[in-house]
């Protein structure tokens, strides 16, 4: 009698922390570049501390405007080439969904600690953070158990 067996097959997911923050703290130079450069000189660029890490945009200048912006897009190229070749080449490694699930874990305390202590550095009490850490929480814990109630189990094998 023939059987057939479903088998699950995971291609995995690689890994490339070094590009995709070299890619957001490029995006994010080259936006803010391009604010400085375009928006009217009473325009405020903060880090959203307010108090002395707001500036306006005529207290930065053109010259800021251009470095970040030219910065920024350096980065994103780079960040660009970076996964190019790691395509062409093939010299991804294939992380293992226990690894993936520690970088959202990771990533998941990084965010969420600094929107808190930027919620609370604005002096007006907690306004938004707890929204973001709820939502984003429920998705991590999905993703644990999804990850976690797979361990242990191989395919079988016919």
């Amino acid at each position: 009698m023939n059987t057939m067996h479903a088998t699950h097959v995971h291609t995995g997911t690689t890994l490339r922390v070094g590009e995709w923050l070299l890619a957001i703290g490029g995006g994010i130079a080259a936006f803010i570049g391009g604010f400085v450069l375009v928006a009217p000189s009473t325009s405020t660029v903060s880090l959203g501390l307010g108090g002395d890490y707001s500036w306006t945009v005529a207290e930065l200048g053109d010259g800021w405007g251009f470095g970040l912006l030219a910065g920024g897009l350096v980065a994103l190229i780079a960040a660009w080439l970076l996964l190019r070749y790691d395509q062409r080449e093939g010299y991804a490694h294939e992380a293992t969904p226990t690894a993936v699930l520690t970088g959202h874990a990771i990533a998941f305390v990084l965010v969420n600690a600094l929107l808190w202590a930027q919620d609370l550095a604005l002096g007006e009490g907690l306004n938004y953070a707890y929204w973001v850490t709820i939502a984003w929480g429920v998705g991590l814990a999905v993703h644990a158990y999804t990850v976690l109630s797979q361990r242990g189990h191989s395919p079988p094998t016919g």
